[in-house]
């Protein structure tokens, strides 16, 4: 049997990653533009308050520029309650634009 020689493969193609489909697809959806809020206030989060806490905390929801955070004990929430003020004003460095007037903990 006689080999092709004007036959060329293409190069494997890279298949994209998981955020860069997300986010290609937050951008271009107008009904997924409060997911890239979200996002972006669920990472400033945990960088914001850090591992140990993070593990007590979820975050619920973002609105009316209110951030509604989950709790596991009231222990905890009134230790939260006392670092509110510290905690929006890290969370409003990271997150430029995106405002938050208060945080209720659940």
């Amino acid at each position: 049997m006689k080999k092709r020689s004007d036959h060329t493969y293409n190069a494997p193609r890279r298949i994209p990653g998981i955020s860069s489909v997300l986010d290609s697809m937050i951008t271009t959806v107008p009904e997924l533009s409060g997911l890239k809020t979200i996002l972006k206030i669920l990472k400033a989060w945990d960088e914001t308050v850090g591992e140990k806490l993070c593990k007590v905390t979820r975050v619920i929801k973002y609105e009316n520029n209110i951030l509604f955070v989950h709790v596991t004990s009231s222990v905890w929430r009134n230790e939260f309650f006392h670092i509110e003020e510290e905690i929006k004003s890290k969370l409003r460095g990271k997150l430029g634009n995106i405002k938050i007037i208060k945080i209720v903990f659940l």
